[in-house]
């Protein structure tokens, strides 16, 4: 994988940096949780696995290894997803659909990256790319409303 001169830097709603100035991969940080003990755990093994994956591109790792990691990263958005939607449900979160939707359209676009890793039309570079800014504009956004709605709910 390439990185850009000077580190890529990735910050929707300054919430995330993908790689550093020395160019290192960032690591799980508190700044990054969101107020949920519970999705703030989850999110943590998310952004770990995507680590993983990164780590094992830059390593050259054979293709059938890369693949493995990516699809154990769709498995656990999929239990991910499902967790969330269970916390929308007992808190009986009003934009449930629409939260529930984008889960459905991410994993979609996560099982259509995987078949273009597959088949070698995308790279290692462009699945990380995909992945990271999946899970970080994601969680900065849907997520955020969503641990916002439950900390200001009077039966939270």
């Amino acid at each position: 994988m390439q990185k850009n001169p000077g580190g890529l830097s990735i910050e929707p709603s300054g919430f995330f940096e993908v790689i550093d100035e020395a160019g290192q991969m960032l690591k799980w940080d508190r700044k990054y949780e969101l107020g949920n003990d519970r999705i703030d755990a989850e999110h943590r093994i998310f952004l770990g696995l995507i680590v993983d994956f990164h780590d094992a591109a830059e390593r050259d790792v054979p293709k059938d290894k890369l693949l493995r990691i990516f699809k154990e990263i769709c498995k656990y958005a999929e239990f991910h997803f499902l967790s969330e939607e269970n916390i929308m449900i007992d808190h009986r979160y009003p934009e449930q659909e629409n939260h529930t939707n984008s889960h459905a359209k991410l994993l979609a676009e996560a099982n259509n990256k995987l078949y273009q890793l597959q088949s070698g039309s995308i790279n290692a570079d462009d699945a990380f790319n995909f992945l990271f800014n999946w899970f970080a504009f994601h969680t900065s956004s849907e997520d955020k409303k969503l641990v916002g709605y439950i900390e200001s709910s009077p039966d939270q």
